[in-house]
């Protein structure tokens, strides 16, 4: 026996016995070490989570209270009485608010029963409604269950924005975060709170926002006033506003509503008779009535409430220092009420005399808005509108083309001759629109001078056609004619240029330093002049000598700037601008509020469309009640303005206002009337009311030779006079301030009465600026009518005439033949001189005046 193998063989066996112990070891710490990996995965995938969940909850948003109470709130516009007019917002501001104690509770019960059953009892979640959730989505792969509180819908729509995310990762994160929120908002506002801000808060459909604006869409009655089957129709649109919404998908929100009507019953909120007869309304029937109501009554803005919004807009920025943005969304979505200046009475006395075709001459003549978009080969887009089309006429065709129709055919005749030319037809035009207002057009302002309160306005002739279109009152730019002459020259002249009423220069032929030559409206030169008889005759050599030897552009601008008008540019620093040659013009409004300074005794306030804005808390946000008003100039000076501008009236170019208001109420006011009367106006006043009128084309067309050129101020004081008549005022008189005296002067010189040439008249000044120098300005002489010569002896028809100096007098005797008997000579060359008397104590007259020229031609414009 070899036992040397046989130890080998045993060897082996024994060896080969010890195999599986190892390998079962070996996998035992495999499989531990496996365990302990994935327990360690676990570990740290638990940890990352926590930390990605912590990270999730560390990353969302700060709030507070306010962040979860809606911002946006329409805004209100009332009448000076306190009466809706009309409502202001955006899409999403049309929701008006209303406190929990204002909502009833059915209301309260139908969104609650529908979209969280058990509000009242969790504390921001409801861990029943996410379990269902859960479910339901791992069951049906579908995870769109709602599981949201009320407190989560009301965190998910204000504070983040709706939550519209692109990827269910982010959704998820947003869901957590809300949930964490819903629980800490619960810790600081009450369960009525929340449910308050969520009613006022979600989308209703129909572009309303919040129960009550909700409410008054479809029923057209308050949230307050709803019954049950109504309170289930809006709690049924909250899942899809637009799905849901009961004016265009009726069906479907009756499925919602019975759904929740249902709800209600079943959860104690109403009782099977009050299921029962909410069940049988058809509430629908009225639904599609109200929408039918609303369509019809689509309510276009007045020019009135066009004006207040851009003033509001305007305030808000430069009173309280928004943005643009800031404003526009302040009044669209601020909640605010606006009351109105307006005065009613007076504006509908002002829109049945516009509305009068025969206030304008019977000047019914169509004008043209015309509008067309086009798209163009290249796929851009092309507009063309009236303007362009008229351009085209004038460069193309015919240079005096003008947008004045008789009908509809005759303007589409030149619009179809201009679409021709340019290539335009039916398959390019994307959008066209036609209109046809009166061709000529007229704007009307009238403010009460003391408080700034704009009382009425007219923006047009036709019907109003869009909310803040343009408007021609507060926004068109005319140039002003001679209404300009007391703003740019007499006025400033008198308060701070030494001027007075009396002060005179000679009307002759007149070419300024820069060599500009005015001209008169008048034909001729009326010689020697004052400054009252060149406000009341419009006359404009004289004005442009004063203007440049007296008053000059510095300082005649810095006083139209305090007196409100903001158009002037660097450009009006020109002779010109004395009688009214402005750059861009003046708006109606501006003109008509430099003017009630003058009425107001010197203190200009500014024009104000309403008078005042509160928040919608109720706190005075702007106020115009009670003006302050600055003194921009002299009381004496705004009087002795007056004076001569109610010389205007009586004796001079406004003749034609006194024809509606002949009963003994004082009018002042100025005629102005631009080249070849492409613009007319009047602007005046009595001791209450201030009113400017405008008339003209609006591509400032010249109206010479269309009409007689005195509508405008007929229309003026028809309109005035029945406002004093109707509203109440009682005629009286400007009253004469203590700083202002008379004097008697020389008609044709202003100066204390030195010879008996002068004719005598009682002028007003102020009574620091009393004339001091006697007239020896004029000398008389006896002519001969025959040959010209001083007559004399021989002379056989005579007359008396002055001149403004000796070297004016003809050298030369009368050369006429001798008579047979010898005729003694009546009058010498110079008439003698009267010795000045003493002036009597300063005692102003009822009603001073200026005696008639005989030689004046009788004023046309």
């Amino acid at each position: 026996m070899d036992y040397s193998k046989h130890g080998t063989q045993k060897k082996e066996k024994h060896i080969r016995s010890d195999i599986p112990k190892a390998k079962h070891k070996v996998s035992f710490n495999i499989f531990r070490i496996f365990i302990f990996a994935l327990i360690a995965v676990g570990v740290m995938g638990i940890a990352a989570a926590v930390g990605g969940l912590r990270g999730v909850l560390d990353s969302a948003p700060q709030i507070s209270v306010e962040d979860v109470i809606p911002e946006g709130y329409k805004s209100f516009i009332y009448d000076r009485d306190g009466n809706l007019l009309t409502q202001l917002y955006q899409p999403e501001t049309n929701r008006i608010q209303k406190s929990i104690n204002e909502i009833p509770e059915v209301l309260q019960n139908a969104f609650i029963a529908l979209e969280d059953a058990r509000f009242r009892e969790h504390n921001g979640i409801d861990p029943k409604g996410i379990v269902r959730a859960f479910f339901v989505g791992i069951t049906s792969g579908d995870f769109s269950e709602g599981a949201s509180t009320i407190t989560q819908q009301l965190l998910k729509i204000n504070v983040f924005g709706g939550g519209d995310e692109d990827s269910l990762l982010l959704k998820f994160k947003r869901k957590f975060q809300e949930q964490y929120l819903a629980l800490e908002l619960e810790k600081t506002m009450s369960k009525d709170q929340i449910l308050e801000a969520y009613l006022n808060t979600i989308n209703l459909g129909a572009s309303t926002y919040g129960v009550e604006a909700a409410s008054q869409r479809y029923f057209g009655k308050s949230c307050s006033e709803v019954n049950a089957s109504e309170a289930a129709v809006l709690a049924g649109i909250a899942k899809s506003p637009t799905w849901y919404d009961p004016i265009s998908y009726p069906e479907e929100n009756k499925e919602r509503r019975d759904k929740t009507l249902n709800d209600m019953l079943e959860q104690g909120y109403l009782t099977q008779a009050e299921y029962d007869e909410a069940m049988a309304d058809n509430v629908y029937e009225r639904i599609a009535a109200r929408a039918e109501e609303q369509s019809d009554n689509h309510r276009v803005f007045t020019y009135y409430e066009d004006a207040a919004i851009r003033q509001v807009l305007q305030d808000l920025e430069e009173k309280l220092g928004y943005t643009s943005e800031q404003a526009v969304n302040k009044l669209y979505g601020g909640g605010l009420k606006v009351y109105l200046a307006q005065d009613n009475q007076m504006q509908n006395i002002v829109d049945e005399e516009y509305r009068d075709d025969s206030n304008f001459g019977y000047n019914n003549a169509l004008g043209l808005e015309w509008r067309c978009s086009v798209l163009e080969e290249d796929g851009s887009t092309s507009n063309y509108d009236q303007l362009t089309m008229q351009y085209w006429y004038w460069n193309n065709e015919n240079s005096s083309f003008k947008l004045i129709y008789n009908n509809a055919d005759e303007a589409w005749g030149d619009i179809n001759h201009y679409k021709e030319a340019l290539g335009i037809t039916e398959e390019n035009t994307l959008a066209e629109s036609f209109y046809q207002p009166y061709a000529m057009q007229s704007s009307f302002v009238l403010m009460d001078q003391h408080t700034g309160e704009v009382k009425a306005i007219a923006g047009g002739r036709n019907e109003k056609q869009e909310s803040l279109s343009f408007s021609r009152e507060t926004q068109a730019t005319r140039q002003p004619g001679s209404c300009f002459k007391i703003l740019g020259c007499y006025l400033p002249g008198i308060d701070a240029a030494g001027m007075t009423l009396a002060s005179s220069t000679m009307d002759a032929p007149y070419t300024t330093p820069s060599g500009y030559t005015p001209s008169n409206w008048y034909s001729g030169y009326w010689g020697l002049t004052t400054v009252r008889k060149a406000i009341t005759q419009s006359m404009n050599v004289v004005t442009t000598k004063f203007f440049v030897e007296k008053v000059g552009p510095d300082l005649a601008i810095d006083y139209c700037r305090k007196l409100g008008i903001t158009t002037l540019t660097d450009s009006d620093y020109v002779e010109s601008f004395a009688l009214g040659g402005l750059t861009y013009g003046v708006t109606n409004l501006e003109m008509t509020g430099a003017y009630a300074a003058i009425a107001n005794g010197g203190k200009y306030v500014r024009p104000v469309f309403y008078s005042k804005v509160l928040d919608r808390d109720g706190n005075v946000l702007l106020d115009n009640t009670n003006p302050e008003g600055e003194q921009v100039i002299k009381e004496s000076t705004a009087y002795l303005l007056t004076s001569a501008m109610r010389d205007v009236i009586t004796q001079g170019t406004g003749g034609p206002v006194a024809y509606g208001m002949d009963y003994g109420m004082d009018i002042a006011g100025k005629t102005g009337t631009t080249t070849d009367s492409k613009d007319l106006w009047f602007v005046g006043y009595t001791p209450y009311l201030t009113a400017g009128i405008w008339l003209g084309y609006d591509q400032a067309y010249q109206m010479e030779g269309q009409l007689n050129e005195s509508e405008h101020e007929i229309l003026w004081g028809k309109i005035m006079g029945r406002i004093d008549s109707e509203c109440g005022y009682e005629p009286t008189s400007f009253t004469v301030p203590d700083s202002v005296g008379t004097r008697t002067v020389c008609s044709k010189s202003g100066k204390l009465v030195g010879t008996s040439v002068c004719t005598p008249v009682t002028e007003y000044f102020d009574l620091s600026s009393l004339p001091s120098g006697y007239c020896n300005d004029h000398i008389g002489a006896t002519i001969c009518n025959v040959c010209g010569g001083i007559a004399n002896e021989n002379s056989k028809e005579t007359s008396y005439k002055e001149y403004s100096s000796a070297s004016q007098i003809p050298n030369y005797s009368c050369k006429c033949p001798p008579e047979t008997e010898s005729v003694e000579s009546t009058n010498s060359e110079t008439p003698p001189t009267t010795t000045p008397s003493t002036e009597p104590p300063i005692t102003p007259p009822a009603t001073p005046t200026t005696p008639a020229d005989p030689t004046a031609p009788t004023p046309v414009g």
